[in-house]
């Protein structure tokens, strides 16, 4: 089932880096299919708040997709807050490819504002999603 495959991944990926505050998938919609906070993280956003968060992040990254024919499809995008770090990674289901717009789906992160970003998703997050 693909709920339970993206609440796993969600919960592999916050046990991968301390860092990690919150994982969660959403479908091509924006709504999430499931969420994971890292133990003992204490949510800056209520339940409605991340939601409509979710919604917008894709939203965002599908109007980006315009322009992938010049500059090739999105890895990830990444958003630098005072508070935290939001990122945001087009994944295929199993069988599928990250192109496959009927079956896309976007994993969504926070993370404490002085981790190594680009590092932990580099080389610890997209080998979890791919």
């Amino acid at each position: 089932m693909l709920e339970e495959r993206f609440s796993d991944i969600c919960e592999q990926i916050v046990g991968i880096d301390e860092s990690i505050r919150f994982a969660g998938i959403a479908n091509k919609m924006g709504n999430l299919v499931t969420r994971i906070y890292q133990q003992g993280i204490i949510p800056l956003m209520t339940k409605e708040e991340t939601s409509q968060y979710a919604l917008r992040a894709v939203v965002r990254a599908t109007t980006h997709e315009d322009f992938e024919i010049k500059l090739g499809r999105l890895k990830y995008s990444v958003g630098k807050y005072d508070k935290l770090t939001r990122a945001t990674i087009p994944i295929p289901p199993t069988g599928a490819t990250v192109s496959d717009d009927k079956s896309k789906f976007w994993l969504l992160l926070t993370l404490d504002t002085d981790s190594d970003v680009t590092s932990i998703i580099e080389r610890k997050v997209l080998p979890h999603t791919h």
